[in-house]
């Protein structure tokens, strides 16, 4: 069985961990990272701590919060190639309650979002090998 791919379109293999990421998501989990030299927390997660710099201290965590507050956005227009089918739309970043602030695409949207709207971090399962998250409204 391989490795689920994130997102839509994938370039190249992963390394470890972003499979381990991209596995999670398949099983419905969004999961973060955090050093156990300071606590740094990270989504998506990273190899190594700012801080520390140092790979083997970091533990992979279940994000449990999906709640956000949209801090800003922008509206693509003229999208890559790849996206060219979907423009326009919303890209976004969302503030979760735990502090993380978040860059996904927001979707079900009908009107002009606005800063400060309540959003919900989920995954989307694109087929049976892929999968990514975004934002949606609520």
């Amino acid at each position: 069985m391989s490795a689920m791919k994130f997102g839509e379109i994938s370039y190249e293999d992963y390394p470890e961990l972003t499979t381990n990421f991209v596995t999670e998501l398949k099983s419905e989990k969004l999961m973060y990272n955090a050093c156990s030299g300071c606590d740094e927390k990270y989504f998506p997660p990273r190899t190594a701590c700012t801080n520390f710099h140092s790979p083997g201290m970091m533990e992979m965590k279940p994000l449990e919060e999906t709640s956000a507050v949209l801090k800003a956005f922008t509206i693509i227009h003229f999208a890559p190639d790849s996206h060219a089918d979907k423009a326009p739309y919303v890209v976004a970043i969302g503030e979760l309650a735990g502090g993380f602030r978040v860059l996904a695409h927001l979707t079900g949207v009908t009107s002009m979002p606005k800063v400060g709207m309540p959003l919900t971090l989920k995954i989307q399962q694109v087929g049976p090998d892929r999968a990514y998250y975004k934002f949606i409204k609520g």
